[in-house]
């Protein structure tokens, strides 16, 4: 890993302390629904509990519930449970972190040194084909909707279903727009090439696509090519550079990937519309110098040791999904 003088290091540390440090996606609280563990406890299992979210300077965490394949028979329902048992856990550790429903929010949580919450749900199965569950959805506190995960559903066709070369439904446009009216935010991680330009054919909005990679590092169907990322940032929309497949081309993870990536990212769309996804607990393993949340810091290390300003590694950090996520209007 680099090295860092001592002025860099100086300097990194300031960066880091100044910065709303802003994660858009992990699957975290899946295991706490199976029992394993809480997030008030720090733990060694898994990239993210609220200590080590403290301990790595975390303003801002996206907990995503992620709609299993196995709910798809009872998805409200157990979206349901995850939201209650994610409100759960912090309530219970109130003294530590609020739940955020707004970028207003994440800004005063992190003014009285709280970490903030926000709520996304990743999968429209969610929805089991109701449009009336995303306005109760939002009621709940849900920020943001993941359209599809790797499979088709009723809004779209998900990544791993591209070869039939749907994209979105009757359902999924009206999805889109009924989203945009209640003030969500339209995550299109994960959804087929079709369905990602159908979306921003619909969209009037912003979009964001919370966790994904260019497709030059991996060629997979649920990472983006160039032209893919150079719509979203005309769209005015942020991409999180995702921890996930950074072992690419079968080299062992490690947060050098991760900064190539999000160098790319930068390359291609610009300064305003990189950020973090990390993906943190949707994936086993570590990657060397990101072995949790904890080790965020080792980020604001490598942007400052690749040259990046003070001003830029802020906006990457999460100032650029904070100017997304402003845009929300509050449900009236």
């Amino acid at each position: 890993m680099f090295k860092l003088t001592g002025e860099q290091e100086e300097r990194a540390r300031r960066i880091h302390a100044k910065s709303i440090v802003f994660d858009a996606h992990c699957d975290t609280i899946l295991s706490v629904i199976e029992g394993e563990r809480s997030l008030g406890e720090k733990s060694d299992r898994g990239h993210i509990d609220i200590p080590r979210l403290r301990s790595g300077g975390v303003n801002a965490q996206v907990f995503a519930v992620f709609v299993r394949p196995e709910w798809y028979y009872d998805a409200v329902h157990m979206t349901m449970k995850g939201i209650s048992i994610l409100k759960s856990q912090m309530e219970q550790n109130g003294s530590e972190v609020d739940i955020a429903y707004s970028a207003a929010d994440v800004e005063k949580a992190a003014k009285d040194g709280k970490i903030a919450a926000l709520i996304s749900i990743e999968g429209g199965e969610a929805l089991q084909g109701d449009i009336h569950m995303l306005r109760i959805y939002r009621e709940l506190g849900v920020s943001s909707i993941v359209l599809t995960w790797n499979r088709r559903n009723a809004i779209a066709d998900g990544a791993q279903d591209a070869r039939s070369g749907g994209g979105l439904s009757d359902f999924g446009v009206e999805v889109v727009k009924e989203m945009e009216r209640l003030g969500m935010l339209v995550d299109i991680a994960h959804i087929s090439p079709k369905g990602f330009w159908d979306v921003l054919d619909v969209a009037r909005k912003p979009l964001i696509v919370s966790h994904s990679m260019p497709r030059k590092f991996m060629d997979i169907p649920r990472n983006l090519d160039d032209e893919q990322i150079k719509a979203v940032a005309e769209r005015n929309g942020v991409i999180g550079a995702t921890f996930y497949f950074s072992s690419y081309g079968g080299r062992q993870g490690s947060i050098e990937n991760i900064l190539d990536v999000i160098d790319y990212f930068v390359d291609v769309a610009g300064i305003d519309h990189v950020g973090i996804g990390s993906d943190f607990d949707g994936y086993d393993g570590n990657v060397e110098g990101l072995e949790s949340c904890e080790k965020m810091i080792n980020l604001t290390r490598g942007l400052v040791f690749r040259g990046y300003s003070d001003e830029d590694i802020k906006k990457i950090l999460g100032g650029n999904f904070l100017r997304v996520y402003s845009g929300l209007q509050p449900l009236t």
